[in-house]
């Protein structure tokens, strides 16, 4: 009942209010309505069939009652639009209207395909203290995600995680690696914790229709000067990437370049800012050693 009963709200919404045609019946029989009660509030004898005025106003309503009951039949088969039915009637049209038990399975794993996709990734890198001794930077990374389900009208669920690997272990003194703080759709998930070199959090999320959820999380690690690469894997379509290197040292000024490419490369006086990263409508990368961007830090 409960499916039926969306079903039909789904087909009131994008069939009857979203197209301009259905929007004109709806208030053609409105107008028509309140103009049948107006004259069955005002005049007495619209009630009265043995008089031509009374009969003349019961035969109207019979044909106007007749008129709704057929015209909203006909309105919603002529203005149907296969594209805006709901995903299962969809999924079924592709298969034409296959049946079975196979047919079923199949649909329900097309619904899993539907992965979100991220709308917008920000990257908010800053600097905020140099090792003399071991040639390292200490980082922190601000992240924040915005997935948006390629599907407008069921919720989409999955599994996804966030983290860094690879990483170095701090110098002989210094604050340890850390990571803060994971929210999804601002809810926290798990707490703060400190890692050698790597550390993975996995999360489960829901992107409802229409709308889209927000993820950050933050992290704070060590990287070398010059040699460690700062590096980004695609998982799935992104259509904007942006990436700011923030210098929050002192006085040095901090260098940020991308080795393959002699023409991106800033220069970040202390308490200066640079994008150093900016990107559209990236694809999933192909494989491990494939990065949407590639860039180096060093004291200029």
């Amino acid at each position: 009942m409960k499916k039926n009963f969306w079903a039909f709200t789904h087909y009131m919404r994008e069939v009857a209010w979203s197209d301009w045609r259905g929007r004109l019946v709806l208030f053609t029989v409105l107008i028509a309505s309140v103009i049948t009660l107006i004259i069955w509030w005002c005049f007495a004898d619209a009630s009265n069939v043995s008089t031509f005025f009374g009969a003349a106003f019961a035969s109207w309503v019979s044909g106007f009652i007749l008129f709704i009951i057929t015209g909203f039949v006909i309105a919603l088969v002529t203005l149907l639009r296969p594209e805006r039915e709901i995903f299962e009637a969809r999924a079924r049209n592709l298969l034409q209207r296959q049946t079975g038990p196979h047919i079923n399975y199949i649909i329900s794993k097309l619904h899993d395909l539907f992965e979100p996709y991220l709308e917008e990734m920000t990257r908010d890198i800053a600097i905020i203290d140099y090792d003399t001794a071991s040639k390292m930077f200490l980082l922190t990374q601000d992240s924040v995600l915005n997935y948006r389900s390629y599907l407008p009208d069921i919720p989409v669920i999955f599994d996804s995680q966030v983290g860094y690997v690879n990483g170095n272990k701090s110098p002989d003194g210094k604050k340890k690696a850390s990571f803060t703080f994971l929210k999804v759709d601002g809810k926290t998930v798990g707490s703060s914790e400190e890692f050698e070199d790597s550390i993975i959090r996995e999360f489960q999320i829901a992107v409802h229709p229409l709308s889209t959820v927000k993820v950050r999380y933050r992290l704070t690690y060590w990287v070398r000067a010059e040699a460690e690469p700062n590096r980004q894997r695609v998982k799935r379509f992104t259509r904007k990437l942006v990436v700011t290197v923030h210098n929050h040292l002192s006085v040095e000024t901090v260098a940020a370049y991308h080795p393959n490419d002699a023409d991106l490369k800033w220069s970040i006086p202390a308490g200066e800012s640079a994008q150093v990263v900016n990107m559209n409508e990236l694809t999933p990368s192909k494989d491990d050693d494939t990065f949407a961007f590639d860039f180096r830090l060093s004291l200029a």
